[in-house]
């Protein structure tokens, strides 16, 4: 699934979402709904497991990237092992 992660504006209130509860999950799964509160303060995002799991998956994706671009730069300064000593110590 390749889900176009924007930002959404608000959309349903939360008694028209449950009031249509069925339908708002079908749509759900296509693209996120964002709902809010009685008083249209706090706002809640629903969105389906595949979409969030494909987020979670871009998290991690970033998460990793800044890992290693803080690693390069941490390591930037120290000698470099070579390959060929370090596969000799491992067998």
């Amino acid at each position: 699934m390749n889900t176009a992660f924007t930002k959404v504006p608000k959309t349903l209130g939360i008694s028209d979402f449950r009031a249509s509860l069925a339908d708002n999950l079908a749509k759900a799964k296509k693209t996120p709904l964002v709902i809010t509160d009685r008083k249209g303060g706090e706002s809640y995002v629903v969105l389906g497991a595949d979409a969030y799991n494909e987020l979670m998956e871009l998290w991690e994706d970033e998460q990793a990237g800044r890992t290693l671009a803080r690693l390069i730069k941490e390591n930037k300064s120290k000698k470099l092992i070579p390959w060929e000593k370090v596969r000799g110590s491992i067998k």
